[in-house]
């Protein structure tokens, strides 16, 4: 009797779970589509602008077709008030890379952006702020650990108002400069204090090396030589990157708060950052 009367409980449940069932039509949002901007000038080095297009999440371009969404034959000037440099596609038949032939970076100046594409115009202003030196950089392992992280010293100037970057290279390892998720800041809670901070190390997306895909990513090791770039940035520099990475914190995370990247290139359908870094260099060997 008891068997009986709880298969017909469990049918019952079956019953009441496909009756329950509806199916849900959800309207996505009309796909508009945006320029990306990414443009940087520094003391001695010439401008330089990436551009390229967004891609639909559902559509079938690939991301590793870079023609898919470069951007060809823009019109890209920067202007120190002074003087107009064009900026040259260093890649004709690709488009997306553009640098200036001419237009270096000196601190203290201001530089206006100007971007002309498909009959549109996007702008955008940032200056080379005086740089910000860092007191003193040193490693920190535990015990017999060989991995560790870079630590600095920062004397913070008094006045509410300044953002920082942090970017570090390993001489021999890695190409360029990297820059760690987070690595940027502002002086809201430190202001005109000396204080210790560290950052961890910093990977390129989909890197396929080694220390990249075992126990050392993120972590500085035993005989690595490392240059730390500290950059002195604007406020609304600051606030695109932090933005961005609130953003993909939240990518994916239906608990979290939703996010809007603060763009500061202006027009429309546009979002990017157009930023002026003034870095001061230091060279630290981990031990």
């Amino acid at each position: 009797m008891f068997k009986k009367a709880s298969n017909i409980f469990i049918l019952t449940l079956i019953f009441i779970a496909f009756a329950c069932t509806k199916n849900v039509e959800v309207k996505l949002p009309e796909y508009k589509q945006y320029l990306v901007v990414e443009g940087s000038i520094e003391p001695g080095q010439k401008a330089k602008v990436y551009l390229s297009y967004t891609i639909p999440y559902f559509g079938s371009s690939s991301v590793n077709n870079l023609a898919d969404f470069a951007v060809k034959g823009a019109l890209v000037t920067v202007s120190d008030g002074t003087t107009i440099d064009t900026l040259k596609e260093l890649l004709p038949t690709t488009g997306y890379f553009y640098q200036a032939p001419n237009m270096t970076g000196v601190v203290g100046r201001n530089y206006l952006l100007t971007i002309v594409v498909n009959g549109k115009t996007y702008t955008s202003q940032t200056s080379i702020l005086q740089p910000v030196p860092l007191d003193s950089l040193w490693n920190k392992h535990e015990g017999n650990d060989s991995l560790g992280f870079v630590w600095a010293r920062l004397n913070e100037p008094a006045g509410l108002g300044d953002a920082y970057r942090w970017y570090a290279k390993r001489i021999g390892k890695d190409n360029d400069f990297i820059a760690p998720f987070g690595s940027s800041f502002e002086d809201k809670f430190v202001d005109g204090k000396n204080f210790d901070f560290a950052y961890d190390r910093g990977t390129i997306d989909n890197s396929t090396a080694t220390d990249d895909n075992n126990i050392e990513k993120g972590y500085f090791k035993i005989g690595d030589k490392i240059v730390v770039k500290f950059c002195h940035i604007g406020m609304k520099e600051y606030r695109f990157m932090r933005s961005r990475d609130a953003s993909i914190l939240s990518n994916g995370n239906p608990f979290a708060a939703p996010s809007n990247v603060e763009s500061n290139v202006y027009g429309e359908n546009v979002i990017g950052l157009w930023c002026g870094y003034s870095p001061s260099l230091d060279t630290v060997t981990f031990q």
